[in-house]
């Protein structure tokens, strides 16, 4: 059976065979401690649970939503998003998607052709480059100058643009970084693209986590119809991962576009997910804001403990739950990985999995690791690279 050189020349992250070896590992008998994946401690909140449980006892939660999702959900983010973040939207410009990988890819197929170029500020989420690659286009990366907050600016994007450029993407805050898109940069990067007809997609997955000042969106822009569009979920925010469930803002004629996408794809997000997501929107969007003194904790006790180390660095960024570590002297960080995995029992995602401009890194993910084991990682680290 004949499959497209695209799809044959993606590369999958190293998470998955990562977690594998981690299972084999505790299986065996030994404590392996997870710093890999971005997930939260916290679990969803009650009125999600609630809501979700009562849905089961009415028929209409087995069937099928409209395609854009159900209208009450897209109303209620929408004003979230105009209250919270200055976003002038309405329920027209919210489609409700699985997750904000899905919502990412439905943005690509109903945007961008075969062969276009799409600007990857670097260090980049490593779905968006698979994303890209899947659909035919071509993922241009462009490192980010600064090494030390990782803060992306025009000045990183402007020598990647060509003639063949449709698309920049904006991941805000950044994973694998943390580090959020300053408000004057980022106007000036969706302003200066609007003008040469470039479009920005922005992946929003981690508004809820900015502890330094307040989340700044691609879609609070004048004008902003014209060439953004925003990514977000409630897998972060609302401890959701495995309900599926995120939407895609954009000017309601695209959206109207995107929906051919969706119902070729899944038709509709899991209406029982979409029942939960709505509880949390309207009862508790402030819900993750109860987590930061704890979040703020942990990248406190990671920060003191990598500090201790030498030839390790890491700036902490203002955002997110991340820490994207440099190794001096480390040149393949994905045995590097594997290194750590086997000797220290950490589990630690390389840097590599983010682009060229990650070489050298690793991810250290604090989000769901309890303090004890953050304690113990530390320890373990220190060890290790020490």
């Amino acid at each position: 059976m004949h499959i497209p050189s695209r799809i044959l020349e993606i590369e999958l992250p190293p998470f998955d065979p990562l977690n594998v070896r981690a299972a084999h590992l505790r299986a065996a008998g030994h404590e392996v401690i997870s710093l890999g994946q971005a997930l939260p401690f916290y679990p969803p909140p009650a009125s999600a649970v609630r809501a979700a449980q009562a849905a089961l006892e009415r028929p209409g939660v087995h069937g099928y939503t409209t395609d854009p999702g159900r209208p009450e959900l897209r109303r209620l983010l929408a004003e979230r998003l105009r209250q919270h973040i200055g976003v002038e939207c309405e329920a027209d410009d919210v489609m409700i998607t699985a997750g904000a990988n899905h919502a990412f890819t439905t943005a690509l197929t109903t945007l961008i052709s075969a062969g276009d170029e799409v600007v990857l500020p670097a260090p980049y989420f490593t779905n968006h480059q698979m994303a890209v690659q899947a659909a035919g286009a071509v993922a241009i990366e462009a490192p980010v100058a600064d090494r030390d907050t990782y803060s992306v600016t025009w000045n990183d994007i402007a020598p990647a643009l060509t003639d063949r450029t449709r698309a920049v993407v904006l991941c805000n805050p950044s994973n694998p970084t943390g580090a959020p898109v300053n408000a004057e940069a980022g106007t000036r990067i969706v302003s200066e693209l609007a003008a040469r007809g470039i479009l920005v997609i922005s992946d929003e997955t981690y508004l809820h986590f900015v502890y330094d000042g307040h989340h700044w969106s691609a879609a609070s822009v004048a004008g902003w119809r014209r060439n953004v569009v925003v990514i977000g979920t409630f897998s972060k925010s609302f401890a959701m991962m495995g309900w599926r469930v995120g939407y895609l803002l954009a000017d309601a004629p695209v959206c109207t576009q995107a929906i051919k996408v969706q119902d070729a794809m899944i038709i509709c997000a899991p209406t029982i997910s979409q029942i939960a997501a709505e509880a949390a929107v309207r009862d508790d969007w402030n819900y993750p804001l109860t987590f930061h003194a704890e979040l703020l904790d942990r990248r406190a006790r990671l920060s003191d403990g990598l500090g201790r180390i030498a030839g390790v660095s890491w700036m902490p960024t203002s955002a997110g739950f991340f820490a994207f570590v440099r190794v001096d002297g480390c040149t393949d960080s994905n045995q590097l990985a594997l290194d750590l995995l086997e000797e220290a029992h950490i589990v630690a995602i390389p840097g590599a999995s983010f682009g060229r401009s990650g070489e050298g890194c690793l991810r250290l993910s604090y989000g769901s690791v309890s303090g004890d084991g953050l304690v113990k990682a530390i320890e373990r680290l220190t060890r290790f690279l020490g």
